[in-house]
């Protein structure tokens, strides 16, 4: 099958949540993805992870005053308002290998190089990437494909890295978020952080997604 053949057998994922919600001047944090899994109508709420609602359940035990049980997205864009926090994402369309929702089964078609201009017209300050270097994960196709800069060792190991200034005429640090996703809790339980945790010998039923939302709580909850 020729390599034109085989991109036209499979899916076409186009973003649906982007143009309807830019990052606006206000906004101080940005969490930064991928792009949206293909089924949109299947989703319990149309907007960005609300294909399971990961991002907001942890959000939501941070949260609790802010984001009741039967969350809306009014209640979700409230509280982002709120707390100056931006959502984006990386791609703007891409092609699917299946209907895999992975990162590694997307090839990406157009970047969201908006981002570049939405970003300087903002206030941000912190960005948080919901996955780190592979291939097509968040991290990597913003800090090399879209800025055009390169990851190194230094920056692996730290999961974090500082903007060069003149990119946006300020200070910038983009760090790795642990993944909202139920998925990526393997991964985490065998961090070493969380095997230093008090989460880890813990009676609850969910040690890991408790020590996710800890997380959560010390980058958000002072916002």
């Amino acid at each position: 099958m020729s390599s034109s053949k085989f991109y036209c057998s499979m899916k076409i994922t186009k973003h649906q949540f982007l143009a309807s919600n830019p990052i606006i001047h206000s906004d101080k944090i940005l969490i930064l993805g991928t792009i949206h899994p293909h089924d949109v109508n299947s989703f319990k709420l149309p907007f960005f992870y609300g294909n399971r609602n990961s991002l907001w359940n942890i959000f939501r035990d941070v949260f609790p005053e802010e984001l009741a049980p039967d969350f809306t997205i009014n209640d979700i864009k409230k509280l982002l308002s709120k707390r100056n926090i931006a959502l984006s994402d990386t791609i703007l369309e891409c092609h699917r290998l299946n209907d895999s929702a992975l990162d590694k089964d997307l090839i990406p078609i157009q970047l969201n190089m908006d981002l570049i201009d939405q970003i300087k017209d903002s206030s941000i300050n912190q960005i948080y990437c919901t996955s780190g270097f592979g291939k097509n994960n968040a991290f990597r196709l913003f800090y090399e494909s879209i800025l055009g800069l390169k990851i190194n060792k230094e920056i692996k190991q730290a999961k974090s890295a500082i903007l060069p200034y003149d990119l946006f005429g300020r200070t910038i640090r983009v760090s790795l978020l642990p993944s909202p996703s139920g998925a990526a809790n393997i991964a985490l339980s065998q961090s070493s952080g969380y095997r230093l945790s008090k989460y880890c010998h813990s009676s609850s039923k969910r040690p890991v997604y408790d020590y996710k939302v800890n997380l959560y709580r010390e980058i958000f909850g002072s916002l």
